[in-house]
């Protein structure tokens, strides 16, 4: 039974692996070069893949605004509670999660826990 050989011999074999070999160096070469163009910073082709800057707060940049002001503050819910909602904290709407479950519109609330922009209430009982 004849033998198939995907190459013709081992000449025509060790021609494609040199050609394979010869195209990935030169693909080096080039990605190296294409990042390293410029004397300046940021003046590389590939460095324009690259965010480089920050934001910094004296700039103006925020990303999460104080609520540490409202520790310890009542209000009233604006909305339903479930366990999310809005409540009106010193006459400034607050998104706020509440402590255990429901809270019906209108309850008052005081604020027990600030983390970050979480603020979380628990619900004023009244005797």
């Amino acid at each position: 039974m004849p033998e198939v050989h995907l190459f013709a011999s081992t000449g025509a074999m060790m021609f494609s692996l040199a050609c394979y070999a010869i195209i990935a160096v030169l693909g080096v070469i080039v990605v190296v070069y294409l990042s390293s163009r410029g004397s300046k910073k940021n003046e590389g082709m590939l460095d324009d893949l690259v965010l480089d800057e920050r934001q910094q707060n004296r700039e103006g940049y925020t990303s999460v605004t104080d609520k540490s002001k409202f520790l310890g503050a009542t209000g009233t819910c604006v909305t339903d509670l479930r366990p999310a909602g809005t409540v009106t904290v010193d006459g400034e709407p607050v998104d706020v999660v509440a402590e255990g479950g429901f809270v019906n519109r209108g309850d008052k609330v005081k604020v027990i826990n600030v983390d970050g922009s979480r603020v979380l209430v628990r619900k004023i009982l009244l005797d």
